[in-house]
């Protein structure tokens, strides 16, 4: 009779729940951080979480605080870091082998989409959707819009959390436009004869340095002008083919060379670095370059111009708007093996809770709020230089629909292919014409090999 009871109570309470009827379990209470921190480690205390990373300032400045993590969640936090250089490569063949040593990447926007495009990346859509995993507390439109939109997202799903972003802006001499009565350049003409007007104005002094090594330096610096004359430089937003030889790209392929004509003769072994040298030591009259190199210039102890120095956005061309974008994300892997708790840490340290604390152990901010921050603006003017590039940048996808990162996995090889031609004219090897005929060929071939 015992059985019996117990079966029809059984019977009953399962009609209870697939009717709805039965009592909903508590919401977790997660409205502020440390109520979220009691549930996650309600859950996850106790657990590991692995992450592949490449040295970068962003990942110094979350290793001045991420015990506070550890504090809050329980979480232990183990961390493999390699050069910036060498992450791209390494966690290509963890995800391709499917090894799941790692619930999280630090990757940059290129390889991003690469990886995506690969199939190796969860879609972080659903964590970001979830109000207990993502709480209001995060606030993932606070992300500056150029960041989320144009290094965080492939084929518009958001797979990437910035975690390091930047723009390219023009650095110039304020007391020599001055002197000479210059203003600074807002198009590509303009840009074009002040680097030929100041070029030689002094003995060992140039007009304008920039990023020109064989290869991916140069198709960098390539590609922070080419939108300014094209809407391919190396390939299709749309289809992704080669367009290295379309009567537009040939025109951006002849005015960077001729504006490197005015840069330091060793100019095709630039890379960031030894171009920002170049303009620190005062030896340019101007820069392009990353956003994310503006505290350098503007630190005395490591640059002579740090006083006489002002910055404007990537300037027009006949395309209109244009500017690069570039930047560092923590991704999830597909074979991670717990994505949830990968989130945890993603969620928490990306948020806008901890964005103060990150900016001031040294992160590079990727969050509105703080570029926005009236004590922030008052202690560095450049803030609002910064935005107004990542502004001009933003021009790229709201006026003409395009991605400085195109949306295909092998669109950042063809970038190093257009680099390794663009510095053979540089270098007098072939012509203009050349460089483009037998750049898109190469882009072709590389293309099918790794389509195919």
């Amino acid at each position: 009779m015992k059985v019996k009871s117990r079966l029809v109570f059984c019977l009953f309470f399962a009609l209870v729940v697939m009717l709805g009827l039965a009592p909903a379990a508590p919401a977790a209470d997660v409205s502020t951080v440390e109520a979220w921190g009691n549930h996650i480690k309600s859950i996850y205390g106790g657990q590991e979480l692995n992450l592949l990373v490449g040295a970068h300032p962003s990942i110094e400045a979350m290793r001045r605080y991420y015990q506070e993590f550890e504090e809050l969640t329980g979480i232990t936090v183990n961390f493999r870091i390699i050069t910036d250089g060498t992450v791209r490569s390494a966690a290509l063949v963890e995800a391709t082998g499917r090894t799941g040593n790692f619930d999280i990447f630090g990757i940059d926007a290129a390889s991003v989409i690469e990886f995506h495009g690969r199939g190796l990346l969860r879609d972080l859509e659903p964590f970001l959707n979830d109000p207990v995993q993502t709480p209001p507390w995060y606030d993932y439109d606070d992300i500056i819009p150029a960041y989320a939109q144009g290094i965080g997202t492939s084929k518009g799903t958001i797979v990437g959390i910035p975690i390091a972003g930047e723009s390219r802006f023009v650095g110039y001499r304020t007391d020599l436009f001055e002197e000479h009565g210059k203003t600074p350049p807002k198009t590509m003409d303009e840009f074009l004869e002040l680097a030929r007007f100041f070029n030689g104005l002094e003995p060992n002094f140039y007009g304008v340095s920039m990023r020109a090594a064989s290869g991916r330096q140069a198709g960098s610096g390539f590609n922070s002008i080419a939108y300014a004359f094209t809407d391919a430089p190396n390939i299709d937003n749309e289809t992704g083919e080669p367009k290295f030889d379309h009567p537009d790209t040939v025109t951006a392929i002849r005015f960077y060379v001729d504006l490197l004509e005015n840069a330091p003769p060793d100019v095709t072994t630039y890379s960031h670095e030894e171009a920002l040298a170049a303009f620190m030591q005062g030896r340019t009259a101007m820069w392009l370059d990353a956003t994310a190199l503006t505290g350098r210039i503007m630190d005395p102890a490591h640059s002579v111009i740090y006083d006489k120095v002002d910055f404007v956005p990537t300037p027009n061309g006949p395309k209109g708007r244009n500017g690069a974008l570039a930047g560092w994300n923590f991704v999830i892997p597909n074979d991670a093996r717990n994505p949830e708790l990968a989130w945890v840490w993603i969620m928490y340290m990306t948020s806008r809770a901890t964005a103060m604390q990150y900016h001031e152990n040294g992160g590079v901010p990727c969050r509105t709020s703080i570029f926005a921050d009236p004590g922030l603006q008052a202690a560095n003017w450049t803030f609002a230089r910064q935005l107004e590039a990542l502004d001009q940048s933003l021009g790229l996808m709201e006026d003409r629909g395009l991605k400085y990162n195109p949306d295909f996995a092998w669109a950042s090889d063809l970038s190093g292919i257009a680099g390794t031609y663009v510095s053979r004219v540089m270098t007098g090897e072939i012509s203009v014409e050349d460089a483009a005929r037998l750049g898109q060929l190469e882009m072709i071939e590389f293309m099918e090999d790794f389509v195919n």
